[in-house]
């Protein structure tokens, strides 16, 4: 009976021994199972970015596009303002000479508005 208790006990200090060395290894393994997976997940998260960064540049650009489009439309309303000004005062100068009114209606009826 002592040699059974013996051999019992012998087997309890062996499995608590090995448990003793076993269960580190496995935490270890958990853990590097962890920081894999949080290695994938920035990954992931950096190949995300990085295609966001891609996209901010590309509507930066067109942005700049269009100010730039923008810019010279506003310089071509200037320009056609100004130029309208001139024509206005150069059709006011011929509307006051004698007979400037009769070729502006002429001009204008040719034209194809006339009422």
């Amino acid at each position: 009976m002592k040699m059974k208790v013996k051999q019992i006990l012998l087997v309890i200090t062996a499995l608590l021994i090995s448990s003793f060395f076993l269960y580190p290894m496995y935490m270890n393994s958990e853990e590097e199972k962890y920081c894999e997976s949080l290695k994938h997940k920035i990954n992931k998260l950096e190949k995300e970015s990085s295609n966001k960064d891609i996209k901010i540049l590309k509507l930066k650009n067109s942005l700049l596009e269009t100010e730039s489009e923008l810019s010279s439309m506003n310089e071509e309303v200037k320009r056609l303002s100004d130029e309208n000004g001139i024509f206005t005062s150069m059709l006011s100068e011929i509307e006051g000479q004698p007979g400037g009114h009769e070729i502006l209606k002429y001009l204008w009826n040719e034209m194809g508005h006339s009422k």
